[in-house]
C-alpha cells in the first residue's frame, strides 16, 4: 500500500511535477525478501484496513501494544456479512512475528463470525512466530468461529501462542476457532468457554487435511458439546500427533462427548498424546472421559492420568498413575520419539519426576534442563569442548553439540553465549 505525494517546482517560468511513494507501513515492499515492516500499532492498523494488502508479505520488528483498543469485528481479515468463507477479505500472504507479540486488544459486541486477530487465513497464507498475550475475544450470541489467533484457518500456523481468554458459541478454540489446515509448535494458555466444539487449543479440527503437531494447551476449558482439552471436535480424517494438555475441562449440566484431551474423535486420528487436567460433567452428562469423551475414529498410543484427571475411563487411550506418567518408559514403550540418534530430532524431553514437555519448548542452550541457560549448562559445555565425536556419542554430548554437527566448538559456544541468563524452558 502506498500514497502518492506530488511536489510542484517552479523554474524559469516552467511547473514540474515530482512523484515520489511513500510506504504506508514501516518500510519494506511486501515481497518475500523484503517484506513490508509492521513497527508500530498504526502500522498494523494499516494493514487491518487494506484487504489489497492480504496477498503480500509482512514482519513484525517490535512488539505491538493495542493499548486496550476495543473492536467489533477481527482486526485482520473480518468478515461481517455472511456465514460463508472466503469473501474475498481471508488472508493469503505471509505474517512473520519475528518472535514479538501483539498485546492489549479487546474484540466483542459486534460481528458474530470470524472473530480473532486474523478472521480467516486461506489457502497459501502462513503466520508464524508470533505470540499474542493480554487479549479477549468474544462474540455475542450464535457467533461462530472464533479464535484467540484465527477465526477459521485453511492456511499454515507455526510457532505461534495465544495467553488470553476467548468465548462464543459454536466453533471456540484458545489458538483458532476451525483448523483445515496445518497447525505446529503451537501452544494456548486461554481460557476457553462456549456452547458447542469448544477446545484449548482449536475448536474443531477438521478433515483428512487438517494437521495439528507438537502443540499443547494449559488453558481452563468449558462448554456443552464436544469439549477437549486440546480439541473439542477431531473430526473425518483430521490427524492431532504428538501433543498434550493440562487445563481444566468443564462439562455443562447437560454436557455431551468432554474429554481432558479431545472431546470427540468422529472419524479423526489421534496418536502420541497425553492429557492430565480435571474433567467434570453434569448430573446429566454422558460420555466424558479422562482422555476422550466419544471415540469413532483411530486413537492410538494415547495416555491420560487417572489420578490428577478424576477419571479411570475414557472411550480410548490408556489410563496411567500419575508415578508412571512421569516414567520415560512408559512412553518409549509406546514408541514415542525422545531419542536425538535417529537423525530427525526428537520430539519429547522428559526430566525425573515430571511430564514430558515437547523438544521445541526448551531453549537450545539449556543443556542442563532445569529451566534457565547459565553456569550449570556451561559446566556441562566445558566437559565436552572440543570433543569430536558427538554425533554418536550420549545424545549428541549430553546436548552440549548445539548445532548437531558432531563436535563441541567455537560455534556451539556462540550459541550458548546468545541465550545466556534467559529462561530455559519456555510455557
Amino acid at each position: 500500500m502506498f500514497h502518492t505525494y506530488r511536489k510542484v517546482l517552479v523554474i524559469a517560468g516552467f511547473v514540474f511535477c515530482l512523484f515520489s511513494s511513500v510506504s504506508a507501513y514501516s518500510g519494506g515492499s511486501g515481497e518475500p525478501n523484503n517484506p513490508y515492516q509492521i513497527a508500530s500499532k498504526v502500522d498494523l492498523m494499516a494493514l487491518a484496513g487494506t484487504p489489497t494488502d492480504y496477498n503480500k508479505c509482512f514482519i513484525l520488528t517490535a512488539d505491538i501494544d493495542m493499548q486496550g483498543q476495543i473492536f467489533t469485528t477481527a482486526i485482520i481479515a473480518a468478515d461481517t456479512n455472511s456465514e460463508v468463507f472466503f469473501q474475498g477479505t481471508a488472508f493469503t500472504g505471509t505474517f512473520d512475528g519475528n518472535s514479538h507479540k501483539i498485546t492489549h486488544f479487546t474484540i466483542n459486541d459486534g460481528s458474530n463470525w470470524y472473530l480473532g486477530l486474523f478472521g480467516q487465513i486461506n489457502f497459501g497464507g502462513l503466520v508464524k512466530n508470533l505470540g499474542i498475550e493480554s487479549f479477549s475475544v468474544s462474540g455475542p450470541s450464535d457467533s461462530w468461529y472464533v479464535g484467540g489467533l484465527v477465526g477459521w484457518n485453511y492456511g499454515s500456523i507455526s510457532n505461534c501462542y495465544a495467553m488470553g481468554a476467548v468465548s462464543g458459541t459454536l466453533y471456540v478454540g484458545g489458538l483458532v476457532g476451525v483448523n483445515s489446515n496445518s497447525i505446529s509448535k503451537c501452544y494456548s494458555a486461554c481460557a476457553v468457554s462456549g456452547s458447542d466444539y469448544v477446545g484449548g487449543l482449536v475448536g474443531i479440527n477438521a478433515y483428512g487435511s487438517s494437521t495439528i503437531t507438537v502443540c499443547y494447551s494449559t488453558g481452563a476449558v468449558s462448554g456443552n458439546y464436544c469439549v477437549g482439552g486440546l480439541v473439542g471436535l477431531n473430526f473425518l480424517g483430521g490427524s492431532i500427533s504428538n501433543c498434550y494438555s493440562t487445563g481444566i475441562v468443564s462439562g455443562g449440566s447437560n454436557s455431551r462427548s468432554v474429554g481432558g484431551s479431545v472431546g470427540y474423535n468422529e472419524g479423526g486420528n489421534i496418536s502420541n498424546c497425553y492429557s492430565t487436567g480435571i474433567v467434570s460433567g453434569g448430573s446429566n452428562s454422558w460420555n466424558v472421559g479422562g482422555f476422550v469423551g466419544k471415540n469413532d475414529g483411530s486413537l492410538s498410543t494415547s495416555f491420560w492420568d487417572v489420578n490428577t484427571s478424576g477419571w479411570s475411563t475414557s472411550a480410548g487411550g490408556e489410563g496411567k498413575t500419575t508415578a508412571e506418567m512421569k516414567t520415560l518408559s512408559t512412553f518409549t514403550s509406546a514408541g514415542w520419539d525422545f531419542s536425538y540418534t535417529d537423525g530427525d530430532g526428537a520430539d519429547w524431553f522428559i526430566q525425573i519426576d515430571e511430564y514430558p514437555i515437547l523438544v521445541w519448548q526448551i531453549s537450545p542452550a539449556d543443556i542442563y534442563t532445569d529451566g534457565r541457560n547459565n553456569f550449570r549448562d556451561f559446566a556441562v559445555f566445558a566437559q565436552y569442548w572440543m570433543r569430536e565425536d558427538c554425533a554418536i556419542y550420549n545424545y549428541y554430548c549430553d546436548w552440549a553439540d548445539l548445532d548437531f554437527n558432531g563436535s563441541v566448538d567455537i560455534d556451539d559456544l556462540i550459541i550458548l553465549m546468545s541465550y545466556w541468563l534467559q529462561s530455559g524452558i519456555y510455557n
